[in-house]
């Protein structure tokens, strides 16, 4: 898959971890991610996205050389943050997915998607690294695929309840610049309403986390206290994305 696109493995290791960064950061941005799909095989590719998760232990080898060999392609690129994104076209094993955990990161897996809507993936891939940093865990999106209350709503019904119930917040959101309150409610409810982790992961101070939530909870006029609230905003949340 990868290694024959652009002649990658003809090349240094150098040479090598720069084209494949370049190439995957293309596949994932329209439209020159359309153009570079046409020389990709047909069938359903997955990005996993790993965010660093304390100090890596490589033995001596290079992340991108290391990664590669995991994932059996050089389409990774490396990100400022110690973190990395990948195209694959067989999704990593659960114990894959672990040794990149005990090597320093969490990765998360994207449904899968033809070659060219791999851009699609961004706010998916978004949640489900909200989820595992919640979870301290790596987090596949086919976990429950097909299972539970998600699976048994229509997708237009689901798409109008999501609507409906995050209106204020997506008018107030509209107006105003900076963070955004549906973007604080998402993370504090993937945290399970800890104002200290909600706080790290946006990285502002709790006091902000609960300033917002007070703000979530005014414009939607509801106790984000009670359960139930919180389970349809959840869903409401996962369904907008």
């Amino acid at each position: 898959m990868g290694a024959a696109l652009l002649g990658l493995t003809g090349r240094a290791g150098a040479d090598n971890a720069a084209l494949g960064s370049a190439v995957t950061a293309l596949l994932l941005d329209q439209p020159a991610g359309d153009v570079l799909a046409g020389l990709l095989e047909k069938g359903q590719y997955r990005v996993v996205v790993g965010v660093p998760r304390g100090r890596r232990r490589n033995g001596g080898v290079s992340a991108f050389d290391w990664l590669s060999s995991r994932l059996g392609n050089p389409l990774v690129r490396l990100t400022d943050d110690g973190g990395f994104t990948a195209v694959v076209a067989t999704a990593p094993s659960a114990e894959v997915l672990e040794e990149m955990r005990s090597q320093g990161w969490l990765a998360v897996v994207s449904s899968a998607r033809p070659a060219d809507r791999l851009g699609e993936t961004a706010a998916e891939v978004d949640a489900l690294t909200q989820r595992a940093r919640a979870l301290d865990r790596p987090v596949r999106a086919d976990e429950s695929a097909g299972f539970g209350l998600a699976a048994a709503v229509a997708p237009e019904a689901a798409a109008g309840f999501a609507e409906r119930a995050l209106a204020p917040l997506r008018a107030i959101d509209r107006a105003r610049s900076g963070d955004k309150l549906a973007d604080t409610l998402h993370c504090w409810l993937a945290h399970h309403g800890s104002w200290d982790r909600t706080a790290a992961a946006l990285g502002v101070h709790r006091n902000s986390v609960r300033h917002r939530i007070g703000q979530v909870e005014r414009a939607l006029e509801a106790d984000l206290s009670d359960p139930q609230v919180r389970m349809e905003l959840w869903f409401a949340l996962r369904w907008s994305r």
